[in-house]
């Protein structure tokens, strides 16, 4: 499939700078390799170094905490695995390498996240560069960088970091081995692929996405439906072995949270209103422009003079979103599961917008998410999330813990206690990194029946029925304190996400009550 050339009837590629906003294509135009394309290469390496160096220190001047997520990751850092009750494990490899390095600190924890986009940024723009031209290239990299998805994951230590990164460096072999089917190609992609599903499983996207795209495209159908391509395929699944195998003498753990927990079909769940609200929450992640131009290709054939290349990329990007939309109204879908779209996505879209005569549709995506990027970046700088309202109130969920642990290590003195027991995972993962320093125990609540639902009940369960004395317990209903045989001791002052009152519930074996609430300085 000639994907490195123009269209056989096409003109050559235009050069992209017209009129009087020619000078933002400093990077040279979409024309062969010329001396200022080769500065715009640097120019466009020194933005990002840049661009990351301001997002690093926004995370070390922070006065953001670890979210729940975010804990359970660090948690799962101190004990080296294959696998993990909801997600594969490197994620938590990575925090381990991050502590060994930097420390236990929030902004240590995130240190890769930043870096990682900064490589997926790199990787889109050369993969941009090397299908349409210099100029597409750099503003792909500046376009990716900026999306308004990419500059808030930039300061979360998520999954989505490294299998962004992953999913566009495999689209370098990917179109190699598209042009000129070899061995090298086919390993490293497979290589890559099995790297990207030890991150995320939704790095499976990427092969089914080639498929479809090979039965749709008669062009692809000879390089992919070869015997070579099993190659891909085997060395993916020997780097993923060890965690099937985790998987396998674990309950198949990771896999009942994702067809579970995540996918849920059933017939109670159908959600009427979900794919719609999915799909405009797109336009957020990615940006009006940016996913805009994808659909705009998509539904109504926007091409550029490169119509098997844009149509290649349409089918490595819109069939996930497709797919998640669906899932939406058959369950739920969060907004950032369809990100790895964003991948081939950007690059297309950047192509057709610096295509347009008109600077609109350029000007307005650099003005929208680079407005947005800098109030993240600033947001993430100097915002203390600790009991955030209105818009921010999603940011409150990184604040409050620091003062919530100290609270409670005071009472558990006051009491002798030694042992912390919480009925919900995002309690227990938050307070495990918050009282990290304590010589308090904590420990998931398991009633007497009830289904292990997080790593905590698998890992560190307190079983209904074992003994209560010395142990403090937060977070339960009213019903499981009952069962249990307890009753209220304290309330004490905890700003978290999860307790709108900004007071905590401390339940105890019965006895003399003590009444400690704390203070939101934590001192």
């Amino acid at each position: 499939m000639t994907l490195l050339k123009t269209a056989e009837g096409a003109s050559s590629p235009r050069p992209v700078p017209r009129g009087r906003w020619s000078q933002l294509y400093a990077a040279g135009t979409d024309g062969p390799e010329t001396q200022s394309a080769r500065h715009g290469l640097a120019l466009l390496l020194f933005i990002l170094v840049l661009l990351t160096a301001f997002r690093v220190a926004a995370l070390f001047v922070s006065p953001s905490e670890l979210g729940f997520d975010e804990a359970q990751y660090w948690d799962w850092s101190r004990h080296f695995a294959f696998g993990y009750f909801t997600k594969p494990p490197l994620i938590a490899w990575i925090i381990g390498i991050e502590r060994g390095l930097c420390g236990d600190t929030a902004a240590c924890v995130r240190l890769a996240s930043p870096l990682f986009h900064f490589g997926t940024a790199i990787a889109l723009a050369l993969l941009a560069r090397r299908l349409y031209g210099p100029a597409t290239g750099f503003w792909t990299g500046i376009f990716y960088a900026i999306l308004p998805g990419v500059s808030l994951s930039s300061f979360l230590m998520t999954t989505d970091a490294p299998l962004l990164f992953l999913f566009a460096l495999a689209l370098h072999p990917l179109i190699t081995y598209l042009e000129r089917p070899n061995l090298t190609s086919a390993f490293v992609f497979g290589l890559v692929v099995g790297l990207g599903l030890l991150a995320k499983y939704a790095m499976i996207y990427l092969p089914v996405m080639v498929v479809l795209a090979a039965i749709a495209l008669p062009g692809l159908r000879r390089a992919v439906f070869r015997p070579l391509s099993l190659v891909a395929l085997l060395v993916a699944f020997l780097i993923l072995s060890p965690n099937l195998l985790w998987n396998l003498f674990n309950g198949l753990a990771t896999f009942r949270h994702v067809s579970g927990d995540n996918i849920g079909w059933s017939l109670s769940r159908l959600n009427a209103v979900g794919g719609f609200e999915f799909l405009a929450a797109q336009f957020g992640v990615a940006g009006p422009v940016i996913f805009g131009a994808m659909l705009n290709a998509g539904l109504f054939g926007l091409r550029s003079e490169k119509p098997e290349t844009d149509r290649l990329l349409l089918w490595l990007s819109l069939p996930l979103v497709a797919a998640i939309t669906v899932q939406g109204f058959l369950s739920q879908a969060n907004a950032n599961w369809a990100a790895p779209a964003y991948g081939a996505g950007t690059v297309l879209a950047t192509a057709l917008i610096l295509r347009d005569r008109r600077p609109f549709y350029f000007l307005a995506n650099l003005a929208i998410c680079g407005s947005l990027a800098l109030a993240l970046l600033l947001v993430t700088a100097f915002l203390d999330p600790t009991g955030a309202k209105g818009p921010a109130r999603q940011f409150a969920q990184l604040g409050g813990w620091r003062v919530t642990a100290e609270n409670i290590a005071r009472l558990a003195k006051e009491r002798g206690a030694t042992t912390l027991v919480s009925e919900s995972r995002a309690l227990t993962a938050g307070l495990t990194y918050a009282l990290r320093e304590s010589p308090l125990a904590v420990e998931a609540l398991l009633m007497t029946g009830e289904r292990i639902e997080d790593h905590y009940q698998a890992d560190r369960p307190f079983r209904q029925g074992e003994p209560v004395t010395g142990h403090l317990f937060v977070g339960l209903s009213g019903e499981a304190a009952k069962a249990l045989g307890l009753v209220p001791i304290a309330e004490i002052v905890a700003p978290i996400y999860s307790n709108r009152s900004d007071v905590m519930t401390v339940y105890g074996p019965s006895g003399a009550t003590t009444v400690s609430t704390g203070s939101k300085s934590g001192g």
